[in-house]
């Protein structure tokens, strides 16, 4: 006996399961070096590469990575990180600046001859003695925003990442849930006329009718949950929750055959945390400018040019002036400076404490995601399937009823959409990880 209307391949299951899937999205993810040069590129100014416009790769699906490049350039708050980077150069420049020469006159006039004209003018030596410790100081300041800037742009690329896999996630949960409803509504229909015709009770109608709103139901939340997954993706790359434009994989690919080498992840990730190195560049600038505050406070503003003065014929001779620090020798600068940095060096000692926790929870989450996703891959949905082919072949030799039948194939799907939740898990870890390899440590919710 066919199962007739009632049935859902099962075949079709696995082709929502695995779909495009079969390519390995580490293909169509962006290096670290690469992502690094092309953030490089954008803090220093340069051109975008030819054809990365926001509209051109909107023409074409959307991948991962390419999802990260409309971010990259549509991006505000990427674009303000960028801005501050021009802050921190024009703190830079005027660090760099030479002193402006000072120049002072004066006339003096006499009931008889003719009048004293004097003129002075000096430049700052003690600002030229301090030129290159505050040069010094503007540029590890400037390496600070460009490693923050960087940071910024390391971040958004793998919060793209994860939004594209929760999308990917969202889709195919809400198919396999539309799957789920087709089932129970066929068993509702099924309870239907069986009660009709006398031949199930009123119990059973009214179990098939639940499952069937409670599937309908899901369906609804399963939408909403794909257009709240699809707007934040939006949000991120920086364009219009309603913006058009269509994935060029829907379905989250299998895990990888090789896992990410965790062995040493701990040391990788503190050694190349940006968070960390501007930390340590912002200290340094915080120290040079301790060392700046403190000469200058103890030694005296020194000024020196030339002066020109006539009493009836003119006389050209050196001029110089002292400041002398004799009321304040620069103690709020120098608590000021001394401050910051060791605020940067706490800040640093206790981001490192954090960088190896997560490094240990990242690597452990990683594991467990891995080990469940394919103990549902390798194990549970082959039961599932071996469940509902033997209910199958017991319902054709009457020995079961058309509800066990379709309940059989409702654990199936269910099983499948589990798994689907998983794969989702298993991909938001396997990022996470990268992105402490790449020099970051997720923010805190």
């Amino acid at each position: 006996m066919s199962l007739g209307s009632p049935q859902i391949s099962s075949a079709a299951l696995w082709l929502t399961l695995a779909g495009t899937a079969v390519t390995a999205c580490a293909g169509d993810r962006p290096s670290l070096t690469s992502l690094r040069s092309s953030a490089d590129e954008r803090i220093a100014g340069r051109r975008l590469r030819e054809g990365d416009s926001v509209e051109r790769l909107l023409s074409e699906p959307v991948t991962p990575e390419s999802a990260a490049r409309i971010a990259l350039i549509n991006n505000h708050d990427v674009q303000a990180a960028y801005e501050k980077i021009g802050v921190a150069h024009g703190e830079l420049v005027h660090a760099l600046r030479f002193p402006n020469p000072r120049a002072d006159a004066a006339v003096r006039f006499f009931p008889a001859g003719s009048p004293e004209i004097e003129i002075l003018a000096t430049i700052g030596l003690s600002d030229l003695a301090f030129l290159p410790l505050r040069n010094e100081a503007a540029s590890a300041a400037l390496e600070a925003e460009r490693l923050e800037a960087l940071g910024a742009i390391v971040d958004l690329a793998f919060d793209v990442r994860v939004a594209f896999i929760a999308y990917q996630a969202a889709e195919q949960t809400l198919e396999l849930t539309r799957t789920v409803l087709g089932a129970t509504q066929a068993s509702a229909e099924a309870a239907a006329r069986l009660h009709e015709a006398g031949n199930t009770t009123d119990l059973d109608l009214a179990n098939q009718r639940a499952f069937n709103e409670e599937a309908r139901v899901a369906v609804r939340r399963a939408e909403t949950a794909r257009r709240r997954a699809r707007a934040h993706l939006n949000e991120l790359m920086g364009l219009a929750a309603a913006a058009e434009w269509s994935p060029a994989v829907a379905r989250l690919p299998e895990p990888p055959a090789e896992e990410l080498a965790l062995q040493g992840l701990e040391q990788r990730a503190f050694d190349r945390n940006l968070d960390l190195q501007s930390a340590k560049a912002r200290a340094t600038a915080a120290d040079k400018r301790v060392t700046v505050a403190t000469a200058e406070g103890v030694l005296p503003e020194l000024r020196g040019g030339v002066s020109v003065r006539r009493e009836g014929e003119w006389g050209v001779g050196p001029a110089a002036s002292i400041e002398v620090p004799l009321f304040y020798q620069g103690q709020g600068a120098i608590e000021a400076a001394r401050s910051e940095r060791n605020r940067q060096q706490e800040l640093g000692t206790g981001l490192g404490v954090r960088i190896r926790t997560a490094a240990h929870e990242r690597a452990d989450e990683l594991a467990t995601a891995r080990a469940n996703a394919l103990e549902y891959r390798d194990v549970l949905l082959p039961l599932r399937q071996r469940v509902l082919d033997q209910t199958e072949l017991e319902y054709n030799a009457m020995a079961v009823g058309v509800f066990q039948l379709l309940q059989a194939k409702r654990e199936e799907v269910e099983t499948a959409r589990v798994y689907v939740d998983l794969l989702r898990e298993y991909w938001s870890a396997r990022i996470e990880v990268e992105r402490l390899q790449a020099g970051r440590v997720k923010p805190e919710q």
